[in-house]
């Protein structure tokens, strides 16, 4: 079994938004109906909440925000894992192991055995691509997180209990 120690050391992604907003009265944001062309919506792709937790992760990582990720660890990792070993992973994920700065992400992928989540999100860094792995409970508490190499296997005791 892997040591919760291990489990916490190097993984790590952002989660970026986009959102535009419209300046002016109303009736300027509204297309003229002459000139009306019928398209679909655009639609993100459909989350799993897990995805989306380990998303907002990686976006508050990628902040700064290691106390609100530290705050969702469970106990064990809570008692080894605290937000400055966290911040430190992050930058010697970055700075002295060659990954250079975070750029941006690709889409999560997920992995569910029993009451264990494990999803992956690949990173786009400066210098070399990169994983960021989260692994939740049932309740989403974080039981382990790293910062890793572009393509790193999942070991087979993130998803089987022992």
């Amino acid at each position: 079994m892997v040591s919760r120690l291990s489990k916490f050391s190097f993984a790590a992604t952002v989660a970026s938004s986009a959102l535009v907003l419209v300046s002016g009265p109303v009736s300027n944001a509204v297309p003229d109906p002459v000139d009306t062309a019928v398209a679909a919506p655009a639609s993100a792709p459909s989350r799993t909440p897990f995805e989306q937790l380990a998303l907002k992760t990686l976006d508050q990582v990628v902040k700064g925000n290691f106390v609100a990720v530290s705050a969702r660890f469970d106990e064990p990792i809570r008692q080894e894992g605290n937000p400055a070993v966290l911040a430190n992973a992050w930058k010697e994920y970055q700075n002295q192991l060659g990954f250079g700065r975070y750029q941006s992400h690709g889409d999560p992928r997920q992995v569910v055995s029993g009451d264990r989540t494990v999803v992956d999100i690949p990173l786009h860094m400066a210098r070399q691509p990169g994983d960021f792995r989260v692994v939740f409970d049932g309740k989403g508490h974080i039981e382990g997180l790293w910062f890793l190499k572009k393509g790193a296997p999942v070991p087979q005791e993130l998803v089987t209990r022992s």
